[in-house]
């Protein structure tokens, strides 16, 4: 293997049936939705046992690396997926997003579109 390998990504949204997506059958992404549009224990570990049986039927195993919020400590038994947690107070140091990309990313996008509405006006 050389990483290039991708799992279909979930997408955490607030809305259960959003109307932008109505008359939609087929999307690229597992879709789950909560109040806070936030992971929980439970869709977590509802996605660790759905990989894990996808690993399992593929005959695989994989080492899954995970940072230390709260909603990864209570996973369920695994058989072919390992968890590998990252140091205490690490994440900012190890995942690049944490470290503002992600909100000048927003900041940026916001910008641009209220411009663009200006522009219209």
């Amino acid at each position: 293997m050389e990483g290039s390998e991708k799992i279909t990504p979930l997408v955490m949204e607030k809305s259960a049936k959003p109307r932008c997506f109505k008359g939609i059958n087929s999307f690229p992404t597992k879709y789950r939705s909560n109040k806070k549009a936030r992971m929980t224990t439970e869709l977590f570990n509802e996605w660790l046992v759905s990989l894990n049986s996808d690993m399992k039927r593929e005959k695989r195993h994989i080492l899954l690396f995970l940072d230390n919020c709260t909603v990864h400590i209570n996973a369920p038994p695994l058989s072919n997926v390992k968890l590998q947690f990252s140091p205490p107070n690490s994440t900012s140091k190890l995942q690049p997003l944490d470290q503002g990309i992600i909100h000048n990313f927003k900041t940026f996008y916001r910008r641009e579109v209220v411009k663009s509405v200006l522009d219209n006006l």
